[in-house]
């Protein structure tokens, strides 16, 4: 059986080309990430190296070598920088860049080289930067966007079918005598690794769906300034959390806390500063939080706690806690002083036998909260049963 390779490069050459029509549109219509226009280069760039093979035909057989091979060298490395942009938010390795260099380099020295010899350094310089990006997606974005699992995988894919193919020729040059000549050796491995390349395409067009759609969500749920849960979305959970608890026969706390005496902080150093001093507030009090704790903004300055399988005394240990790290708490003023910020918070518990609904734990907390404020702020409340 024998694959003909220019109607190989043919299908190639057109599924490439509408992967990179898909990401245009993806780009301009749903996705605004620059990881997406990054891969977009490198996929223009392998496009441009199988177009540049193609033309073995029309134009001198060093410049189809040299723009072919090139520029597939090139579209490796930009991959890799993209991989490493939207997985790790980092730029690759340095020694990527010194490598691709050197792989063009080689590539020009070549030119005099058997086919076959040529073709099998190739195949092994393709794979080098293709390496460090599977195995970053393997050991760190596994449990990430799903849709990266399937770029590992056609990564691997294309490293086992070039590693073939640098084998095979070296081993079998008498199917590698010319570039378009028909065998199964040739025309196989260069179909798996290039259709492999073409399944990552989309892979990373899926990846980027799926990213804006969780920072979609994240935007729907979360204040954007402080990170907590938003209001719509604290009500629902304190719900869940009132009906898991009479069903584990569990208590839920919930805690509401207001920031004392903020407006005086907006009023006299400006808005910037409350919005660090908000930013300050909420980074001190997760740091009192369980994992199983939600930290919600109800609104302005006024915040929530909902505390699973927590009892009184549980409460309100926690509570203090957290009343005491934000009392620690020293931001540098505009005029070079120092903004004291303080709080005040109301207690409430649903005991594990209760019936009490969200609306009413939310109105005995916030009882108490205005309990803690009458009595001078900067205190804990507890309500009473």
């Amino acid at each position: 059986m024998t694959l003909h390779l220019p109607t190989l490069m043919l299908v190639l050459i057109v599924g490439f080309l509408l992967m990179l029509l898909e990401l245009a549109v993806a780009r301009s219509a749903w996705i605004r990430s620059p990881e997406l226009r990054i891969w977009n280069w490198g996929g223009w760039a392998i496009l441009g190296g199988f177009v540049g093979l193609a033309a073995r035909l029309t134009v001198p057989e060093w410049i189809s070598i040299l723009v072919g091979n090139g520029l597939i060298q090139i579209g490796m490395a930009i991959y890799a920088r993209a991989i490493y942009r939207f997985v790790a938010q980092s730029e690759p390795p340095h020694w990527i860049t010194g490598f691709t260099v050197l792989a063009l380099i080689a590539l020009a020295l070549m030119l005099p080289w058997p086919l076959n010899q040529r073709t099998s350094v190739l195949s092994f310089l393709f794979i080098v930067p293709l390496v460090p990006c599977a195995w970053l997606i393997y050991r760190h974005a596994w449990h990430a966007e799903r849709s990266l699992r399937s770029i590992a995988f056609t990564f691997s894919l294309c490293i086992v079918a070039l590693l073939v193919r640098g084998v095979h020729a070296w081993l079998s040059p008498q199917e590698y005598t010319n570039l378009l000549q028909a065998s199964f050796g040739q025309g196989g491995t260069f179909l798996m690794a290039f259709v492999a390349l073409l399944g990552a395409g989309w892979g990373f067009v899926l990846a980027g769906f799926e990213r804006t759609a969780s920072q979609l969500e994240v935007l729907a749920t979360h204040d954007g300034l402080t990170g907590c849960v938003n209001r719509r979305t604290a009500d629902a959970m304190l719900s869940h959390a009132l009906a898991r608890g009479r069903r584990d026969g569990s208590p839920v706390a919930l805690v509401l806390i207001d920031i004392d005496h903020f407006k005086q902080i907006n009023d006299r150093y400006g808005h910037a500063t409350g919005d660090e001093a908000l930013r300050a507030f909420a980074a001190a009090v997760r740091l009192r939080l369980r994992n199983s704790d939600v930290f919600g903004r109800w609104g302005g300055e006024e915040f929530g706690l909902i505390l699973p399988a927590t009892d009184r005394p549980g409460a309100m240990r926690l509570a203090e806690e957290v009343r005491a790290s934000v009392e620690a708490l020293e931001l540098q003023a505009p005029d070079s002083g120092t903004i004291a910020v303080r709080m005040s918070a109301g207690v409430a518990i649903a005991p594990s036998d209760s019936e009490l609904k969200s609306a009413t734990l939310y109105r005995l907390a916030d009882q108490a909260l205005y309990a803690a404020k009458h009595q001078g702020r900067n205190r804990v409340v507890l309500a009473e049963a």
